[in-house]
C-alpha cells in the first residue's frame, strides 16, 4: 500500500471495498498522522452517509476480539441500548440504567460501551462506581448473561485496533473536530445484537443510524431523538418535548409520554434535575431510583427509555403498557434485586477475567 493511497479516497462517499481499504490504511503505522488526519477531516466535512458508516463499522468489527454471543440468547433477541454521545450533556447514565430494568423484565441485554469522552460519566465509569466489573473475558461475559440476563462489553478490550488511533483522535478532538469514530460506537457491538436502540443528539442522525444498523445486520434497529420541554436535545427519549422513534410503529409516542409524565408527576421538572457532576453521583442516583428512594425526573427518563426497550425486545406491543410495567418493576424492587445479584457475582467475574484483562 502506498502512503499516498489514502488521499485518493477523499472527496466522495466510499464503497464497501474502499472503506475496508481506508480502515487498513488508518491502522497502518507507515502512513503519516498528517495524511490520516486529512482523510478524517475530509469525511467529517462532507458528512458520512449511513451506508458508508455501516461499511466502516463492519471493517472494524472484523478486527474485534471474538465473543461467544451473537444475535440471540436462548431463542430471544439480544438487545443493546446506547447513545451516540457528543452532546456535552452530563445527564445521569440513562441507557446504562435501562440495561438493569430490561434485564429485570427478562430481555437479554449485551451493552457495548466505553468511558466518558464528552461527558463526566460514561457507561464504563458508572458501572465501576456501582462496583460492577467492566473488563470481562468472553467466557465471563457469557456467564454474566446467563446468570444476570445482562452483560457489559468494554469497547477498548474488544476493539484493540482503536488503541492505534487514540493519539490522532485526541489531537483532532483538541481542535474541535468530530470524526466518523464518533458515529461508530453504537455500531461496533461484537455480539451483533438482533435489537438495538440508539439515542441521537441530532435529528438528522435518525435515518443515518437506521440505515447503518440495517446494513450491519440488525434485525430491529430503533433510533430515538428526544428533547426536554424547552427543546434541548438530550440524546435519549424524554418525557416531555419532542419524541421521535424510528423503527417501531409508535405514532402516538409523544402524547403517551406526556400523559404518563403528567400522571406520574414527572412533568414540569427541569432537565437540570437529571444532570450529574461525576460517575459516583450518577451511580448513587441510579441506585436511589432502583431502591424506590428517588421518584423524580431520572426515574421518568429511565421509564421512558426502558419502555421503548420492552416494545423493541418484543415483551409488549403497547408503549403505555410498557411504561406501567417499568413502574411496577421499580416499585416491586425487582430491578434493585438485579443490581444486588450483579454485586454478588462481581468478584467471581473479576477473578475469571483477571489474566485476560491484563493481557
Amino acid at each position: 500500500m502506498k502512503p499516498s493511497e489514502l488521499k485518493t479516497l477523499c472527496g466522495r462517499p466510499l464503497e464497501k471495498e474502499e472503506a475496508e481499504r481506508a480502515v487498513a490504511l488508518l491502522l497502518d503505522e507507515r502512513i503519516s498522522e498528517e495524511e490520516k488526519a486529512a482523510f478524517l477531516v475530509d469525511v467529517e466535512e462532507r458528512g458520512a452517509t449511513g451506508r458508508e458508516t455501516a461499511y466502516f463499522a463492519e471493517a472494524f468489527r472484523r478486527r474485534s476480539v471474538p465473543v461467544g454471543l451473537r444475535g440471540y440468547w436462548e431463542g430471544r433477541p439480544i438487545l443493546d441500548c446506547c447513545g451516540t454521545g457528543g452532546g456535552g450533556l452530563n445527564l445521569c447514565n440513562i441507557s446504562t440504567g435501562t440495561m438493569f430494568i430490561l434485564a429485570a423484565a427478562g430481555v437479554p441485554v449485551v451493552k457495548h460501551g466505553n468511558r466518558g469522552v464528552s461527558k463526566v460519566s460514561g457507561s464504563g465509569d458508572v458501572l465501576e462506581a456501582m462496583g460492577i466489573p467492566i473488563r470481562l473475558s468472553p467466557a465471563a461475559a457469557e456467564r454474566s448473561l446467563r446468570e444476570l440476563g445482562m452483560v457489559y462489553l468494554h469497547a477498548p478490550d474488544y476493539h484493540p485496533a482503536f488503541a492505534t488511533l487514540g493519539p490522532l483522535r485526541r489531537r483532532l478532538a483538541s481542535q474541535g473536530r468530530k470524526t466518523i469514530f464518533h458515529l461508530l460506537g453504537p455500531l461496533l457491538n461484537p455480539a451483533r445484537p438482533a435489537v438495538q436502540i440508539v439515542g441521537v443528539f441530532l435529528r438528522r442522525h435518525l435515518p443515518l443510524f437506521e440505515e447503518a444498523l440495517l446494513l450491519g445486520g440488525c434485525r430491529r434497529p430503533v433510533v430515538v431523538f428526544g428533547t426536554d420541554a424547552e427543546g434541548r436535545a438530550i440524546g435519549e427519549l424524554g418525557v416531555e418535548g419532542e419524541a421521535e422513534i424510528r423503527g417501531l410503529d409508535l405514532p402516538e409516542a409523544k402524547m403517551v409520554l406526556a400523559e404518563f409524565a403528567r400522571r406520574r408527576g414527572y412533568a414540569g421538572a427541569p432537565l437540570e434535575e437529571a444532570l450529574v457532576d461525576s460517575a459516583r453521583e450518577s451511580a448513587v442516583r441510579l441506585r436511589a431510583v432502583f431502591s424506590g428512594r428517588e421518584k423524580g425526573l431520572v426515574r421518568g427518563l429511565l421509564a421512558a427509555n426502558a419502555a421503548v426497550g420492552l416494545v423493541a425486545g418484543e415483551r409488549l406491543t403497547s408503549l403505555a403498557e410498557a411504561l406501567e410495567m417499568v413502574e411496577e418493576l421499580l416499585d416491586r424492587g425487582v430491578v434493585e434485586e438485579k443490581v444486588l445479584l450483579a454485586e454478588r457475582l462481581a468478584s467471581e467475574l473479576r477473578l475469571a477475567s483477571a489474566s485476560w484483562a491484563l493481557s
